[in-house]
């Protein structure tokens, strides 16, 4: 049979897409390889990290341990209180997500916290309360987000396979494994009827279902395979099906790694970036963990770009470069980031990752961390990253400093100046308008000074029904006006892939380096815009000058020049605007014979946008250009 299945398996990899069978078809093939040569453990006999039995869990510092053991006593004897099937039809109604997600979310968080108690404290003081979450999780009738269901209930007989339905059955895998022997002398076939449940719910639909995310190049393939894959290898109990599904699997993360930019660039951003390449560097310490080490990819140059992304947006003081779905305060999580560092022996990304605990203070408080890391702790990372503790030691803090990061593939540059008093950053995108978690921004570009915000991106808002509708750019957060784009004859750039940058160029000669485009076929044919060359240059220890130039086809009505920023942002004479964030000033200074200046406050009540930017107040500045010449250059500066 396992023969036959093989060759299946062979025929069917043959016929996939050229996609998939690249030169670059590094994680099937050799994957692959390995489950034919017998290398995959044996189903239930996969053992990632010690169980909560063994002593290793009592061998950490006693302050963690009883960090955790404390937060799980703020959930022992707590109700498991179902979700009101009104607050899950909301959505539908009204297009509200965050009431579902903020109770369905709390209740996770009480599991994973009472979970983590018990394997720190190992006494069974919170094994009961366990007990009752695994039987709210049996009669909870669907575990994913109402945002991606059909229906606007829950049903039994119809499980999709979504983000949460995922990452709750990952849950759930890693509680039985850590606990197999605790929670079944307290309650015989608990296990057993989990793995059903489980099977039920994510096994058999993943294995034989052509969900779409199998197929798809965003984070839904990783983030979904990760806690596939944990499922397969820590529950499923039948050979054929577990490799079959792992198979499955191994497809779907390289048709994700094979559609990355070769650059490593994450076009979702840096909040994104947790769940989609982190996420795929997750799934193979746990491929090569069960294939018994005998197969690694740790040393693949694109797989280590991929990692490095998020370090090369660092801007300072936990500020990271914010394009597309992302906020600016995109805390790296340590749990994934110290075990993907470990992984891909990168030191920087090691360094960051222990600056990040260490500023977290991870090794005596970890609870702060761990309650900090997603929309809920995730069970498993928290696990993977403490088998690793005793590793920690050689690895010192550091905090990324003054790095120049240039991704020809997804086409962003940031780069810090080289000051000692209030050093200047700048980033900057090309691409195109049909990104992941797409904004209508090619050509935007953000400044910070001493990682203080300027000029910025305004980020992600709170999620509704409409954020992923047709109506998508009817929200202001993402709409070209709401960047700092022109609008060209009154023009908003278009969204879709076809509206795109061109002529990208990137250079560094002595103390200055520049990133230029052509923003044109960014906008609609109406626009009639020929061209519209953007060139930024950051003066090392002085300024950031922007020059425009461009042609256009007809005059229909005056262009615009659009900044946001962030704080209060004042005209102090002709030609200069002041913009104090409430920690430092910088300005932007033009030619008021060239440009007419207005400045208004953006007014939103949005409070994902509101906390992003600490209720400081936004603001849009306006550089009319006074010319009707279809030609010109506008040259300005910001300091």
């Amino acid at each position: 049979m396992k023969r036959h299945l093989h060759l299946l398996l062979l025929l069917a990899t043959l016929l996939l897409p050229a996609l998939t069978m690249s030169a670059a078809d590094t994680l099937a093939t050799r994957f692959r390889q390995a489950i034919a040569s017998g290398l995959l453990a044996a189903p239930l006999e996969f053992h990632p990290v010690p169980t909560a039995a063994d002593d290793y869990w009592r061998t950490l510092p006693e302050a963690m341990r009883t960090d955790y053991i404390r937060l799980g006593e703020r959930y022992a004897g707590k109700d498991w209180t179902d979700i009101p099937q009104q607050v899950f039809a909301e959505y539908k109604t009204t297009g509200n997500r965050t009431h579902y997600e903020q109770l369905s979310f709390a209740l996770r968080r009480q599991m994973v916290c009472l979970v983590m108690a018990e394997i720190m404290e190992h006494r069974g003081r919170f094994l009961a309360d366990i007990l009752k979450g695994l039987d709210y999780f049996c009669q909870e009738v669907w575990w994913g987000l109402p945002a991606h269901y059909r229906y606007a209930e829950p049903r039994r007989d119809y499980q999709e396979v979504d983000l949460f339905q995922a990452e709750t059955a990952g849950m759930l895998a890693w509680t039985i494994y850590m606990l197999h022997g605790e929670l079944e002398t307290l309650r015989p076939g608990i296990c057993d009827l989990m793995r059903q449940e489980l099977d039920r719910r994510m096994l058999t639909p993943c294995r034989t279902k052509s969900f779409g995310w199998k197929r798809n190049t965003s984070n839904w393939n990783p983030w979904i395979c990760s806690n596939w894959l944990a499922c397969i290898l820590l529950c499923e109990t039948d050979s054929d099906k577990q490799q079959e599904a792992v198979q499955q699997v191994v497809r779907s993360l390289d048709l994700f790694y094979n559609h990355a930019p070769n650059d490593g660039g994450c076009d979702e951003g840096v909040m994104y970036w947790d769940r989609a390449a982190a996420s795929l560097i997750e799934s193979l310490v746990l491929l090569e963990a069960a294939c018994n080490e005998k197969v690694t990819l740790r040393d693949d140059a694109k797989l280590r770009r991929m990692g490095a992304f998020v370090y090369k947006m660092y801007i300072g003081q936990g500020q990271s470069v914010n394009f597309a779905d992302a906020r600016p305060q995109t805390e790296l999580h340590p749990n994934i980031a110290l075990l993907l560092g470990h992984y891909l022996r990168d030191s920087t990304l090691t360094g960051y990752a222990m600056d990040c605990a260490q500023r977290y203070d991870m090794f005596r408080h970890p609870s702060t961390c761990f309650l900090a890391s997603g929309n809920y702790p995730t069970l498993g990372r928290e696990l993977l990253c403490l088998a690793h503790y005793r590793d920690f030691g050689a690895w010192q803090p550091a905090e990324p400093q003054g790095l120049t990061a240039w991704l020809p593939d997804l086409q962003v540059c940031s780069v810090h100046a080289d000051a000692r008093r209030q050093p200047l950053f700048v980033a900057a995108k090309g691409g195109h308008n049909g990104e992941s978690h797409n904004h209508n921004d090619v050509g935007n570009f953000i400044v910070y000074k001493d990682a203080q915000p300027l000029i910025i991106d305004i980020g992600v808002g709170t999620y509704t029904a409409k954020t992923f509708s047709k109506q998508r750019y009817e929200l202001f957060n993402c709409r070209s006006a709401y960047h700092n784009v022109p609008l060209i004859n009154g023009f908003e750039q278009h969204d879709g892939r076809d509206y795109h940058a061109t002529d990208v160029m990137f250079s560094q000669t002595g103390r200055q380096t520049s990133f230029s485009l052509d923003m044109a076929q960014a906008y609609p044919q109406e626009a009639g815009v020929s061209r519209w060359q953007r060139t930024i240059s950051l003066h090392r220890d002085r300024e950031i000058t922007i020059t425009e130039q461009f042609e256009l086809k007809e005059f229909l009505q005056p262009t615009e020049l659009v900044f946001v920023c962030c704080g209060k942002a004042s005209l102090k004479g002709a030609g200069q605007i002041v913009i104090d964030n409430g920690r430092n000033q910088g300005s932007l200074r033009f030619d008021a014979r060239q440009l007419n200046a207005r400045i208004e406050q953006i007014d939103h009540q949005d409070a994902l946008i509101l906390n992003s930017w600490q209720q400081r107040p936004l603001y849009r500045i306006i550089l009319t250009v006074r010319s009707r010449a279809l030609t010109g250059k506008i040259s300005y500066s910001i300091k």
